[in-house]
């Protein structure tokens, strides 16, 4: 596939990925892939992805305090989120709800994601969101709260096709990554399949658990199956929604 892409969500700041990601990059655009979106999950990684933005032109930047270590911020986190976001080009997430268990407490999870998406609102910052186990809660809180006028997108989107309908309907981008095109995959491929063209997007979560940028045009590729279209219209479609949701990051 020659098309330029984005990876829209992925996570080159981990500690596992040190000193490699200039050959990421570098993999990565030789593939086609023009920009990846790199997002934060906690106070601890928020410089570090800010610095591969400052050095990476390709790395758009986001900072958000994940669900998973929700319990472990230190006070005064959001009023430091949102001075550093105030000073800098960069998106707001990744952020969420994750009820699987062993994770921390859903109100606290609320509290966090609850606070990140008003302050995505009054920035006006395009938002990335985790979410598992937890959709019932989420279509709940961005209904009551409304969705940051820059836009949001879900990532590694895991739900069904009937709340895929709903999320669009509130106005969010759905981002895609291997498992939803995996063999044996069921729910994942019906999902892809039922989102509008517009509200598409790829990603490949890259990080220390594996991914990589370069991987996302054979992603495209199997998307285009799954949903029987042709692989160049829909990389285009896909850059488009992606170039539209991160304008505000873009140089």
């Amino acid at each position: 596939m020659t098309a330029a892409l984005f990876d829209c969500h992925c996570h080159l700041q981990d500690p596992a990925l040190a000193g490699r990601v200039p050959e990421l990059v570098a993999r990565a655009r030789a593939a086609g892939v023009t920009h990846m979106v790199c997002c934060g999950t906690r106070e601890a990684d928020w410089d570090a992805v800010l610095d591969l933005g400052r050095a990476h032109g390709g790395i758009l930047p986001m900072l958000g305090l994940h669900p998973w270590f929700v319990a472990e911020a230190a006070a005064g986190w959001l009023e430091r989120l949102r001075a550093r976001l105030a000073r800098v080009r960069a998106g707001l997430g990744e952020c969420g709800l994750d009820f699987s268990p062993g994770r921390p407490g859903r109100a606290a999870q609320e509290a966090a994601f609850g606070a990140q998406l008003r302050l995505a609102g009054e920035l006006e910052l395009p938002l990335a969101i985790h979410c598992v186990g937890a959709w019932g809660r989420l279509l709940a809180l961005l209904r009551a709260h409304g969705l940051p006028r820059a836009g949001a997108l879900v990532h590694a989107y895991s739900g069904s096709a009937e709340v895929a309908a709903e999320l669009q309907a509130l106005g969010l981008r759905l981002s895609f990554g291997a498992a939803a095109v995996r063999p044996g995959a069921r729910v994942g491929p019906r999902a892809l399949a039922a989102v509008a063209p517009d509200r598409l997007l790829l990603e490949s979560d890259a990080g220390g658990r594996g991914g990589e940028p370069a991987q996302v045009p054979a992603l495209a590729l199997a998307a285009a199956a799954v949903r029987g279209e042709a692989p160049g219209a829909l990389a285009a479609q896909v850059l488009e929604n992606a170039r539209q949701l991160f304008r505000g990051l873009l140089p």
